[in-house]
Formats: structure tokens, C-alpha cells, sequence
């Protein structure tokens, strides 16, 4: 199978699965026209050339829609306009998931349009209160992502954690108001996070001397929250000032670098995570379910996170995180791909589930036909590798 998993720009796996993959399609059109005559073969060439000139085609018209319907949110003036219009982008990236079950482009399409519908919240916000009389926010300012949403891995707006920093100025309580009534009307649109990381929340929200005391008090030194710093590592600008973002981004590296020895232990932890087979190999079910987000995703997102971390390594999505691990030799390109592989499979039945309206990422593992299973399994055996990795490479045990 090749490995074609919407990477941006060209590399090593981009390569190796092209070349992969054309060379499976030409010899799949090599024996199909064995079988036929001179003029057949023509037609069939043609046939594949003109049915993928269409692909790229409505590939090009769905971007150029995609981008338009965007574009409206910067002229919607109310709440119902932001409401309609985050239904039809929702609607487009399901309808593109159906249509090439692309789970890269589907997070990244959902990903956008959670940005650029937060960002128009926080200019109706600011106006709202400019024009109250309020005053709005003062100073340099930005929204930032966390979690699956920092990571740009966006598929469920209800899970979206968020966190605000801003200047060092006399303005910080103007920020109160802006937070609070920005996640109010945020929560009205379902974006929200269901563990209460918010910027309305004064934990969430604060100037950068602010977050470099909170990060020395709660993660530096050896502190005894240092999973919560770990989880910074995943953050991202939604909006405001660029370099401030910069900066909040820095202050969290360099937090984590002097944390060698403490991280050993988180790392230990992280790559004991629980298996998803049980004693005899066999799935670990619930009732007939199988909890992917517990025995896969998490443990897949967690470990890739670990080694990124102990490795100083910028991205924050998971796969750019694997692609940059397999450039400094961390893991080799078999695994790297098989760790793609699993990302793609675990995330493909969790998208497949929100695009139904359905809660959790537990599936029927004895509704899944053969080929599906294999793929279950082959990706559970590529993160139990991962975590041996983890264990030994960053817990100093082997």
C-alpha cells in the first residue's frame, strides 16, 4: 500500500509511496491490457488520463469553494451568519472525507475553519466592546491551541483547548472581559473544551511574566506538574501577534530543556502506557467495543510527543513529529511508516465516527472484516514498538 498521506511538500516517504504506488498502478494497467488489442489499450490510456485530469479538476474546484466560504466569515456581523457558515464548511470537509478518506486533509480543513470562525469571535468581541464603551483589549495579544487542536489535528470543535498571553502593560483586566465573553460566544458556536482549558479561566490567561511563573511553579525545577508543561509543547497561534506567540513558544522550550533528568520519568510512564492487546494478543474489548482513543490514539500521540520533546523538535502535528523524528534517525523509515499507517487507520474510524454524530472512539472490533482487523492490529504493534523505543532511548533503561 503506499504511503500517500498528504504530506506537505516532498520527502523521503512522499518519494518512496509515489514511486510505490505508480509502480503498482502500472502493472495493474500492464496486465489489465495483456488482454486487449492496439486500439483497447489507447482507449485505455486515455480513459486514465481523462478520469484523472477530472480528479485534480474537482480537487481544484473543492479548494477554490472551500477558501470562498471561508472568506465569508470575515464580513459575518453576527452570530446565526457564523452559525451557517461553520455548518457548510463542516459539511464540505465531510464531503471530501467521503469522497478520498484523506484524514490529513480533513484535519486540516477543519483545523482552518476553526481558526479563521475563533478569529471572527474575537473581532466581533473586540468590537462589541470598543463600541459598549468597554474598551477592548490593549496592547499586543494571542489566542493560542493546545491539545489536538495546537496540534492541528481538529476534528471535533467541542474539544478545542485554548489559551491566551498578552503584553506586559496596566491593560491586563481589559483582558478579563475579552476572554470571558470571547469562550461565552465561542461555546455558543459548540467550540469549547470539555477540561476547562480557556482563556476565561484566569489559569489559561496571562501576560508572559505571568506564564513564566506559572511554568517555573507548576512544571520547572523539577515540579510536579510537568506533564502539564510537556502538553505545551503542543501549542499553536490561532491569532493575534505572531511574535508574542513566538516568544510564549520559546519561554516552553527552554522550560522543558533544562527538565532532562524529570522527563525520564514522564517518558517512563508514557511508553508503559497500557496495551491494546491483552495477555494472549487479542484486542482488549468492553462489551464488544474497542477503545481506540485510549489504547490507540492516545498512546500514539503521547509517545511521538515524548521523543519531540526530549529531541527539541518544533512541529507540533503528529505526523510532521514522526517525519522529523525519522530525519534525525530516531526511528527508521519501516517504522515511520507503519507508525503513518496507524495514524491514519486509528484516525480514519475516529472522523468516521464524529462525521456520523457519533460520541466516543470506541468501535465494534467484531463488526471490522479481515482486512480491517489486520490493519488494527498491524497499527497497535507499530505504537508497542514506538513505546520500546521510548522506554529505552529516553528513560535510560536499556
Amino acid at each position: 500500500m503506499a504511503l500517500l498521506l498528504g504530506a506537505r511538500g516532498e520527502d523521503l516517504l512522499t518519494r518512496r509511496g509515489t514511486a510505490e504506488f505508480i509502480e503498482q498502478m502500472r502493472q495493474g494497467l500492464y496486465a489489465h491490457m495483456a488482454q486487449l488489442s492496439a486500439g483497447e489499450e489507447e482507449l485505455l490510456l486515455l480513459g486514465v488520463k481523462g478520469a484523472l485530469e477530472e480528479e485534480l479538476a474537482s480537487e481544484k474546484e473543492s479548494r477554490e469553494e472551500f477558501s470562498r466560504v471561508l472568506d465569508e466569515t470575515d464580513g459575518v456581523e453576527d452570530v446565526q451568519g457564523l452559525i451557517l457558515v461553520q455548518d457548510r464548511l463542516r459539511a464540505m470537509a465531510a464531503d471530501q472525507f467521503r469522497r478520498n478518506g484523506s484524514v490529513t486533509a480533513y484535519h486540516l480543513l477543519r483545523t482552518v475553519a476553526l481558526d479563521r470562525i475563533t478569529m471572527a469571535v474575537l473581532r466581533m468581541i473586540a468590537a462589541q466592546m470598543s463600541a459598549g464603551g468597554v474598551g477592548g483589549p490593549a496592547g499586543r495579544w494571542c489566542w493560542m491551541a493546545l491539545g489536538a487542536a495546537g496540534r492541528g489535528e481538529v476534528s471535533r470543535f467541542d474539544v478545542c483547548d485554548f489559551l491566551l498571553v498578552h503584553e506586559e502593560n496596566e491593560a491586563g483586566p481589559s483582558f478579563v472581559g475579552f476572554s470571558g465573553r470571547s469562550a461565552a460566544l465561542l461555546e455558543r458556536l459548540g467550540i469549547g473544551s470539555r477540561a476547562g482549558i480557556t482563556p476565561a479561566s484566569s489559569s489559561w490567561r496571562g501576560s508572559l511574566s505571568e506564564w513564566r511563573q506559572r511554568i517555573s511553579a507548576r512544571g520547572g525545577d523539577g515540579g510536579a506538574d510537568l506533564e502539564w508543561l510537556v502538553g505545551l509543547a503542543d501549542l499553536r497561534l490561532v491569532g493575534g501577534d505572531p511574535s508574542l506567540a513566538t516568544e510564549m513558544v520559546n519561554l516552553v522550550r527552554a522550560a522543558l530543556a533544562h527538565q532532562d533528568d524529570s522527563l525520564r520519568e514522564i517518558a517512563r510512564r508514557t511508553a508503559m502506557m497500557q496495551s491494546g492487546f491483552d495477555f494472549f494478543g487479542r484486542l482488549r474489548l468492553d462489551r464488544g467495543m474497542f477503545n481506540l482513543a485510549f489504547y490507540g490514539i492516545g498512546p500514539l500521540v503521547a509517545n511521538v510527543r515524548i521523543m519531540t520533546v526530549r529531541f527539541d523538535i518544533q512541529e507540533t502535528g503528529t505526523a510532521e513529529r514522526l517525519r522529523e523524528l525519522l530525519y534525525r534517525g530516531r526511528v527508521d523509515v519501516e517504522l515511520a511508516e507503519r507508525l503513518l499507517r496507524a495514524w491514519h487507520c486509528f484516525c480514519r474510524h475516529a472522523v468516521q465516527r464524529e462525521i456520523a454524530g457519533e460520541a466516543g472512539i470506541a468501535i465494534d472490533a467484531e463488526g471490522l472484516d479481515d482486512d480491517a482487523k489486520r490493519e488494527l492490529h498491524s497499527g497497535l504493534e507499530a505504537v508497542g514498538t514506538l513505546q520500546k523505543i521510548v522506554y529505552s532511548s529516553i528513560s535510560g533503561q536499556g
